[in-house]
């Protein structure tokens, strides 16, 4: 075949040319530090690039975005649990020193204060936020746990059903033959109606099981019960007002001020062998530092969205932490502050009020004792005798109030108990964040290892190719700068 000089010519541009570009593709690799530019450069790094890059920001969205989100939501939560459990510690503590009757009289009048200000300090630690978003209610992050004010609270009406069971039913003690104030102004000393011989203050037992609030509305309430899996409604025989009502033997009685339902012993024995039974009742009278009622139970709204109801269900509020793995960041309401704590708080607060009130009649009863117009016989008799039952009836009082605080400290160490299993759930879920943030943090430098050996060069790998593509490159140069200047003169 013959070999022209054009020929040559060519095919000496033509390797110049593929040089040029073997030497063009390792300078951008120098200057990008890539193996790549175009997806058509190699199409296999090209797709294992994406998948890297994909998982790699995965996993740092996981690792500085949801992983400090959902930790920063557990440890508020956790140090709002604490804080409950400190207040549980004091609240003990009281317990303790009224169990042992040691407090002196002066501190009896500040004690109904200090209680009221540890059972506000309990429930404002469920109004505990973070980054606005309030930790233990649920799906409803943007409302706080209790009403933060009588404004808040103002027209608020709920219709609220609570289930109970046999762990519900209680025994409270109610005074019988008890001096009323309207007693002492009128000379008026107890005596049996049948036989009207004196008869002094004592106390009795009666059954009850209480509802989750206090001074709630007299009507509108309803009550049914489950056996054998059938439901039936109960009739609510009476409504009454008198804390120390009795009921009688199959009556059920309802005293909405106190928010209890007062049973008979046949009534009593009935409910304890029940599946379960339920009450519905309405308040309407909501004020500041009361507890949200659709945190705790199933409730039908009757002032803003009238005739929604709200299913007290359980709402799990969840992080994404991992690739198909989540979270629970949140706790309810439900399972780190008891609704019945505030009830047993005002239990004693009753109590201690009661010997205050029993205290001051006495008092009351002595002053009249020196004044002239009870001087005479028949007055100073009946003072005496009024006098000597209230005797009798604050030695009951101060019992009561020495049980009260025995049965507080047995509650108050329930409530410590479910602020620790709280606390303690908390902290699972905060090791199982940290197992997994290290478990990503290996991913990352696995991934990041990973794509850096399948995008970025091996710099002296290159440097050597480069220079021995700048080397053949300049070579070739000059040879086609000695091909292209020969012509036929230079043979002859």
């Amino acid at each position: 075949m013959r070999i022209t000089n054009q020929m040559m010519i060519n095919n000496t541009m033509s390797n110049v040319q593929i040089n040029k570009y073997q030497l063009n593709d390792l300078d951008t690799q120098l200057s990008t530090q890539k193996k790549i530019n175009r997806p058509s450069d190699d199409p296999v790094i090209a797709i294992r690039a994406l998948r890297l890059r994909s998982s790699l920001d995965q996993v740092v969205r996981y690792l500085d975005k949801n992983i400090p989100d959902a930790d920063s939501w557990l440890k508020t939560t956790e140090g709002a649990i604490d804080e409950a459990y400190e207040i549980l510690t004091d609240l003990y503590g009281y317990c303790t020193q009224g169990a042992s009757d040691s407090y002196s009289t002066s501190e009896r009048d500040t004690l109904a204060t200090s209680l009221t200000k540890l059972k506000e300090a309990y429930y404002d630690q469920g109004n505990v936020d973070y980054a606005g978003r309030y930790l233990f209610t649920g799906y409803m992050t943007d409302t706080p746990l209790t009403y933060q004010s009588d404004e808040d609270a103002k027209g608020v009406d709920y219709t609220i059903t609570q289930h109970f069971d046999r762990n519900n039913l209680e025994t409270k003690t109610v005074y019988t033959n008890a001096y009323t104030n309207d007693d002492i102004l009128n000379l008026q000393y107890k005596t049996d109606p049948t036989t009207n011989e004196l008869v002094t203050p004592n106390v009795e037992e009666v059954y009850r099981f209480r509802l989750g609030y206090k001074e709630v509305l007299t009507t509108d309430f309803s009550m049914t019960i489950t056996e054998n899996g059938t439901q039936t409604a109960l009739t609510v025989d009476n409504t009454v007002t008198d804390p120390n009502y009795i009921p009688a033997d199959g009556e059920i009685a309802f005293n909405a001020t106190t928010g209890e339902i007062l049973i008979g012993k046949d009534v009593y024995q009935r409910l304890y062998n029940a599946d379960e039974y339920s009450f519905t009742y309405r308040k309407d009278n909501f004020i500041k530092n009361d507890v949200n009622p659709v945190m705790y139970y199933d409730c039908v709204d009757n002032y803003k969205n009238v005739g929604v109801v709200y299913k007290k269900e359980a709402e799990d509020i969840e992080y994404n932490i991992n690739f198909a793995q989540k979270l629970k960041v949140n706790t309810e309401a439900n399972d780190a502050f008891n609704m019945y704590l505030g009830r047993d708080i005002d239990d004693l607060i009753n109590a201690v009020n009661n010997v205050i009130d029993i205290e001051n009649q006495i008092k009351q009863v002595d002053s009249m004792l020196g004044e002239s117009r009870y001087q005479d016989k028949d007055s100073q008799y009946k003072l005496n005798t009024i006098k000597e039952g209230l005797t009798k009836q604050k030695e009951l009082a101060e019992e009561e109030m020495t049980n009260a605080f025995e049965r507080g400290i047995k509650q108050t160490q329930n409530y410590q108990q479910q602020a620790s299993l709280a606390k303690a759930d908390v902290g699972n879920r905060m090791n199982r964040l940290n197992l997994t943030k290290s478990r990503l943090t290996e991913q990352k430098t696995n991934f990041t290892k990973l794509k850096s050996e399948n995008e970025d060069i091996d710099l002296e790998e290159v440097v050597i190719n480069y220079t021995a593509a700048e080397l053949v490159y300049n070579a070739s140069l000059t040879a086609a700068s000695k091909v292209v200047q020969q012509t036929l003169l230079d043979f002859l």
